[in-house]
């Protein structure tokens, strides 16, 4: 139970969720003939949560790549559509100035992103019309290799960005899409930061100075982000935090928190917590094996408010916590969202 100071600051901040897989839910029981999932299942949860923002992905999985990966971004995408017009606490938001709106309206923003390039690697031209859908962020990979780029999951082939893949960063860069490097090879983030002309994020990423995690990025990395414009979203996942997964806590989350605060400013901080516990459950779940280790204090997105305390008791003050809590990735976004 936080105490109330901490709970006004949290209530009072915008807090962003800067990485979401929720359309994968959304999808998944949409196509069974389910209505209203995020007014139903989700909304709830995120008001309860202080979360005024939500950076939404469209997520190929790996059943649906490489030859039906367009198709299954399309429905991702109709079915979100779909679920947004039945649920008037949301709204997808494509221009800071639509943000600021849904928020003084008392909605919950959607910023639409794309979790691997599997959807638009057959050229320039289809990340132009996901950009009109209103795609403003875009991970280059999920784990694997594509024609894009190398994924982490590839990351002993030595591979990085292919010259599509630099045509891309491009034609990103000239339509205002933030990249984010969190699942990309070593070689392929290098790759990235020296092509991209705008801001680099890594969404959903923790520090390999505490954890060994390939998905985690090092000093070097986290600098390097800084130097674009970027920031680093710390993630939930207890395979991130601690070596040994069971050995994860709020409290070594935080520990990554504050020595990536330390390497990049407080400023280039914020919150990509990558939580699916709600694909574990309901209709063909598709996480229905072994249940992942959670953190106690911080396995859902409930928890939010659990890191404004976390925060103030390490001794961040009021404009930090703010920060971090959700004022850095707006501020990031400021770069790429024309008004």
């Amino acid at each position: 139970m936080i105490d109330s100071a901490a709970r006004r600051l949290h209530d009072d901040a915008i807090v962003v969720d800067a990485h979401s897989d929720v359309f994968c839910d959304v999808t998944r029981r949409r196509l069974l003939g389910e209505t209203q999932v995020l007014a139903r299942l989700h909304v709830p949860v995120w008001r309860a949560a202080g979360v005024n923002v939500v950076v939404t992905t469209l997520f190929t999985e790996e059943e649906h790549k490489p030859d039906r990966a367009l198709r299954r971004a399309v429905t991702l995408m109709g079915a979100a559509l779909a679920d947004i017009d039945e649920t008037p606490d949301v709204a997808l938001c494509r221009t800071r100035s639509e943000i600021d709106a849904a928020l003084a309206a008392g909605q919950i923003a959607f910023i639409l992103a794309m979790e691997g390039g599997e959807p638009i690697q057959d050229g320039i031209e289809s990340l132009r019309m996901f950009y009109e859908l209103g795609v403003r962020v875009l991970g280059l990979t999920w784990n694997q290799r594509n024609l894009l780029a190398e994924g982490v999951g590839e990351a002993r082939a030595g591979g990085g960005l292919t010259e599509l893949g630099r045509e891309m960063v491009a034609e990103a860069g000239r339509l205002g899409i933030l990249l984010d490097a969190s699942h990309l090879s070593v070689k392929s983030f290098w790759d990235v930061i020296e092509t991209s002309s705008r801001p680099v994020i890594a969404s959903h990423s923790n520090a390999t100075a505490l954890c060994s995690h390939p998905r985690n990025i090092d000093d070097d990395q986290i600098r390097a982000i800084v130097n674009t414009g970027g920031l680093i979203g710390i993630n939930g996942v207890p395979g991130f935090i601690a070596d040994n997964p069971t050995d994860a806590s709020l409290d070594r989350m935080l520990d990554h928190l504050d020595h990536i605060a330390s390497v990049a400013g407080v400023e280039n901080v914020a919150l990509g917590p990558d939580f699916v516990d709600y694909l574990r459950v309901g209709p063909m779940a598709p996480f229905d094996a072994e249940p992942e280790a959670t953190i106690v204090g911080f396995a859902t997105i409930a928890d939010m408010p659990n890191v404004t305390a976390g925060l103030l008791a390490r001794g961040y003050d009021e404009t930090a916590v703010r920060g971090i809590l959700g004022g850095n990735v707006l501020r990031v976004l400021d770069t790429v969202m024309c008004e």
